[in-house]
């Protein structure tokens, strides 16, 4: 492992983090939000929240956030299927302080007393939106930006206008939906370090089942598990436990890197061909990078575990972690491989 290009390439990685994080949104899941008394309470309704969750039959989500007069409030709603393939096409509702009351508000919605209500209708926009990070797909349904008129308490009420309308039509199908509320696209730390658990939630609120999303993770740690078995009948294992736990830990990088290809075609085959398509393309670059530098040292008689080599095992793992390459299972796996008494490494 040659020192310079290695801490070349972790360079050029992490002034990649930033980009990365501008351009996503914070991922949450709530629950049990179907009455003003119970709506979800989003915190910073600047920083841009994406709240993934399922309308309940005939039912009504509520969230609530404060604004001051003249703060900007952003709201847009998502689905994951075509409204015109799944019956599904929602719709939200702004209600809060001197806004002038709607006659057209559904008769679901319950308005706070003295609220006012802006009706925003779901339509079917025809073609999905490509999300290069994650990757994914959507069709964004319905959007709105004002300023708040007053100080106050603000309600985002989500329900499903043609069930409502029309409910012998639309009895069964899926009715999975996201609202991205803000605008101001950040994350902490933690939220950085949980993205990737949140990528599989979102994978999974779009109706992919839990085997498909880790089958590539799966097939190339069982692929990469057989060619290493092979290896060592030929003598050429890795040498030491240090070494074996960075080889499957390199073995994992590889699998984030072909799940985001996989994950990558089907945004695809649903978006049609898109040039931000090669933002997702250099995040699966730059996990097989990861994964090059962990099997250079892993499958490699020499170098040794010396001091700088413990140092750059770590820091690629860090790097791992925050850039959600290896699924937590590679990252823990090159930092312990680091943290290796001499003695048991070798």
């Amino acid at each position: 492992m040659r020192l310079i290009p290695f801490f070349a390439i972790l360079l050029t990685i992490l002034v990649l983090v930033p980009a990365t994080a501008v351009l996503a949104h914070s991922p949450v899941f709530p629950e049990e939000n179907h009455s003003p008394s119970t709506a979800y309470e989003i915190s910073d309704p600047d920083k841009s929240w994406a709240i993934y969750t399922a309308l309940e039959h005939e039912g009504v989500d509520y969230y609530r956030f404060t604004r001051v007069s003249g703060e900007k409030i952003q709201i847009s709603l998502i689905v994951p299927e075509s409204p015109s393939d799944s019956g599904f096409l929602p719709s939200f509702a702004l209600l809060g302080p001197a806004l002038i009351p709607d006659e057209h508000v559904n008769d679901h919605i319950e308005v706070p007393s003295g609220y006012g209500s802006i009706m925003v209708n779901g339509s079917d926009p025809g073609q999905a939106v490509y999300e290069p990070f994650t990757p994914s797909w959507f069709y964004e349904v319905g959007s709105l930006t004002i300023s708040a008129p007053e100080d106050g308490t603000y309600y985002i009420a989500v329900f499903d206008s043609t069930h409502h309308d029309d409910a012998h039509i639309h009895v069964q199908r899926d009715a999975n939906y996201a609202l991205i509320v803000g605008y101001l696209e950040a994350f902490t730390p933690l939220e950085l370090v949980l993205i990737p658990y949140s990528v599989h939630e979102i994978y999974s609120w779009e109706g992919q089942n839990l085997f498909i999303i880790f089958m590539p993770m799966i097939l190339v740690l069982a692929v990469g598990g057989v060619i290493l078995y092979w290896r060592r009948r030929q003598g050429k294992n890795p040498q030491g436990v240090s070494k074996w736990l960075a080889a499957v830990g390199g073995l994992a990088f590889l699998g984030s890197a072909l799940g985001t290809i996989y994950q990558m075609s089907l945004a695809l085959n649903a978006t049609g061909l898109t040039g931000e398509a090669i933002i997702t393309f250099v995040v699966a670059i730059i996990s097989i990078i990861l994964c090059i530098i962990t099997l250079r040292y892993a499958l490699r008689n020499k170098p040794a575990l010396t001091v700088l080599r413990r140092i750059g095992l770590i820091i690629t793992g860090v790097i791992a972690l925050f850039l959600w390459s290896g699924f937590y299972l590679g990252p823990a796996l090159v930092i312990v491989a680091a943290l290796i008494p001499r003695h048991n490494a070798e």
